[in-house]
């Protein structure tokens, strides 16, 4: 009878130290984010992010309509889908305004004044430099590791109607933080539940005042995108090294077993602002491979796409279960006996005069590495601006 009563102490002291134990955080961090006193639920499609010294969180916190807890810090958002500015953010009150042009990496704020200003489009979310939107609009943030979570941090956005310091936000809210982090980790690997489906409360509404009009741009350039399709990682960071240098960005579509086996350089090229997407190289068994790279991403950067390169016959259908289709203007894949020069040229001549935008598929191999410097500085030159991928325009 004692034994038994050790026993079921023991169990029962096992499921309570189970609610503090570290979430897996695969190799990589994990970041809570809180609205003053409020934590969202956690999603791949909300995670913060690093990216040159730089903290990056979506636009959707900044609105009580978006953010998943009604939680108002005086902002309002309005995503411009017009195809003429896609990418363009509005955050506003009713004061201040910053709009950020995200394939441009501008900044205009409500003087009119404009400034170089970085902003991500991942995962078909566009993510805003968490510091100098809470300059600007005089809010405060703050970054802590959560205790007993390895690689486990709080991402915490501020207005003066945040009550607790953050220390004891951090105490009073762990309960809520391991759910959270037990709810994501579950919607990783989803597996069959027998509870019953408890329909969420409806979010919070407020009614914003109307967003301020953009102003029209022109240009003359043709708009080209940059696909990379990569059979394996090996030339993958040199890619990265050439398109880093040159300030240029691209696509990398990368099969199932790429970006299982390739995580670092997966994470490397999506903080560096580029996108990534799945290759799918089978006729057969093409939903099975998105599916498979999906999972893949998932884990590897915590973040999802709909960036598919697919078979042509399967586009149509494909589109319509939301993915985003790479739409090729032309292919091409430089020979080990080809001059940078001569690539560069043929590649300008086969796209000749166009005034509809191009999308360039190059072979991401060693090939393509040695040649793409040259390639670049002659789409440049040649009037063929080498854009940054959004997939509201691919």
């Amino acid at each position: 009878m004692r034994k038994r009563r050790v026993l079921s102490c023991l169990l029962t002291l096992a499921l309570v130290w189970g609610l503090f134990i570290p979430m897996p955080a695969r190799a990589i961090s994990l970041y809570v984010t809180a609205i003053n006193d409020s934590i969202p639920p956690l999603s791949s499609d909300t995670m913060p992010f690093w990216s040159g010294g730089i903290l990056y969180v979506p636009y959707t916190v900044f609105d009580a309509n978006t953010n998943g807890v009604g939680v108002s810090l005086g902002l309002y958002a309005s995503f411009n889908k017009d195809d003429r500015l896609a990418g363009s953010i509005t955050l506003y009150s009713l004061r201040q305004r910053m709009v950020f042009d995200v394939e441009n990496g501008t900044c205009q704020d409500e003087t009119g004044a404009v400034s170089q200003v970085r902003s991500f489009l991942r995962g078909g979310k566009v993510y805003l430099p968490l510091g100098t939107v809470c300059s600007h609009f005089g809010l405060e943030y703050s970054y802590n590791q959560l205790p007993n979570i390895t690689q486990g941090y709080l991402v915490r956005i501020k207005s003066a109607d945040a009550v607790l310091d953050d220390g004891l936000f951090i105490e009073r809210a762990r309960d809520l933080i391991n759910n959270r982090l037990r709810e994501y980790t579950q919607s990783l690997s989803p597996a069959e539940s027998t509870e019953p489906a408890v329909t969420p409360a409806p979010p919070v509404v407020t009614t914003p005042p109307p967003a301020p009009q953009l102003p029209e741009e022109n240009g003359s350039d043709t708009p080209t995108y940059l696909a990379f399709r990569c059979k394996s990682g090996e030339s993958l960071g040199e890619l990265l090294n050439v398109l880093d240098s040159s300030r240029c960005y691209g696509v990398f579509f990368l099969p199932p077993q790429v970006l299982e086996e390739e995580g670092d350089l997966v994470r490397r090229a999506l903080g560096s602002g580029h996108s990534v997407g799945i290759w799918a190289d089978s006729k057969e068994g093409t939903l099975s491979q998105l599916a498979q790279g999906s999972w893949a991403l998932e884990e590897a950067a915590h973040t999802r796409t709909t960036l598919a390169y697919v078979p042509g016959g399967q586009r149509g259908e494909l589109e319509q279960a939301g993915w985003v289709c790479w739409r090729e203007t032309l292919l091409q894949s430089p020979g080990s006996n080809v001059g940078a020069t001569a690539f560069a040229s043929s590649v300008i001549n086969q796209l000749g005069k166009r005034n509809s935008t191009v999308y360039l598929t190059l072979e991401g191999d060693a090939n393509t590495a040695r040649v793409l410097s040259v390639l670049l500085r002659q789409l440049n030159s040649s009037h063929f601006s080498v854009s940054i991928p959004i997939e509201t325009r691919l």
